[in-house]
């Protein structure tokens, strides 16, 4: 779990978060894309970076650029369904923006008060100490652009359980099962 060389990474983090805050279930990253490539594969990576400067893995999702489409009578805001059906499959539109939604996998996490929520928009492969994906599409390099404006609002969708109550402080770094902790680095993300 680390950054990779410089620009091959988008990052955006939350101020402090004012209370203890636990997320439980799925969520979802969406976000206006503008790729060089007609698809691109994109991987969003969600942590905690604490007070303490020590920043702790929560989970991460998938998505395939031309694969984008939703399954509209399976999905719902907190946990989308891509169709993966062939008559779905749609080239990324050249030097315009395409709206990608990147679901996240289920997880069970206490942010702590003071912590901020990062995102982390990448290539897949590489940041995960135990396996990887065989194959990503396109092979080679691609220029890619997140938007975050008014007309173009990418998000973070997580599933916030209210009143669940977090009897400690900090856990040691490493210490949670399955979230590797490390020292925060932060990436300078270009906007474009």
């Amino acid at each position: 779990m680390g950054p990779g060389p410089a620009g091959t990474a988008a990052s955006y983090v939350t101020g402090p978060l004012g209370s203890n805050t636990t997320v439980l279930g799925a969520g979802a990253l969406r976000v206006w894309v503008r790729s060089s490539r007609p698809s691109v594969d994109l991987q969003a990576t969600i942590s905690e970076v604490r007070p303490d400067g020590k920043e702790t893995f929560v989970q991460s999702g998938w998505a395939r650029g031309d694969e984008r489409k939703l399954d509209r009578r399976k999905s719902t805001p907190l946990e989308p369904v891509l169709s993966l059906r062939k008559r779905d499959v749609r080239r990324l539109p050249r030097k315009r923006f395409a709206k990608v939604t990147v679901p996240l996998y289920y997880q069970g996490h206490a942010y702590r008060t003071g912590s901020r929520i990062r995102v982390t928009i990448s290539a897949p492969n590489g940041d995960q100490p135990i396996w990887s994906f065989g194959e990503t599409l396109p092979k080679g390099t691609a220029k890619v652009t997140i938007a975050h404006s008014r007309k173009r609002p990418s998000r973070l969708l997580l599933p916030v359980v209210p009143g669940p109550e977090v009897p400690t402080g900090l856990p040691p770094c490493p210490g949670l099962r399955a979230e590797p902790c490390r020292d925060h680095r932060p990436i300078a993300s270009r906007m474009g």
